[in-house]
């Protein structure tokens, strides 16, 4: 199973230097050298935690879309599975524009707040069910690898990120 963490290494990426998660930031970029690499050796971790929520995921909607009746049940599974499929969809995405330097994509998909899985945790609040710690926690994880790609991609401490501009090797 995928960690979202992992036990401080003795030396600290230079591309986490501006990371709030060190921790999980040295486990995203393993090791790299170059700044692409880092971007895409985070990018297909968090490719891997989407599977991982994948497996996780649809067991826990399930049960709780069961104790709504239709439409809602049918909406919180619709709606949990397309945002599934959608971060797969933007990750792979990503991955493609790291190879292409298109680094104007990259931007905008780390910047918007189509990389959570807010709308399947709303569809399920809507329906005044509890949300459970489980599904909390998942959408915590994906929350942080978001913010520590952003983090990696622009260089720059989270609480300045969106008002910083791209990195001076940007030749996009």
């Amino acid at each position: 199973m995928l960690m979202t963490t992992s036990t401080a290494t003795s030396q600290n990426s230079p591309f986490c230097q501006f990371a709030r998660l060190k921790p999980l930031c040295n486990t995203m970029v393993r090791g790299a050298t170059e700044y692409n690499e880092a971007l895409k050796n985070a990018f297909k971790l968090t490719l891997a935690l989407n599977r991982r929520n994948s497996i996780l995921l649809i067991p826990i909607v399930t049960s709780l879309a069961k104790k709504t009746k239709p439409p809602s049940s049918t909406n919180i599974l619709k709606t949990c599975q397309e945002k599934l499929n959608d971060i797969k969809d933007y990750v792979k995405d990503l991955i493609a524009a790291v190879d292409e330097e298109n680094k104007d994509m990259i931007e905008y998909y780390l910047r918007t707040g189509d990389m959570t899985l807010r709308d399947c945790v709303d569809s399920i609040t809507e329906c005044e069910i509890l949300e459970p710690p489980e599904l909390s926690k998942l959408a915590k994880d994906v929350e942080d690898f978001k913010e520590t790609t952003l983090v990696i991609f622009l260089q720059a401490p989270i609480e300045t990120v969106y008002n910083k501009p791209l990195p001076a090797d940007y030749a996009g």
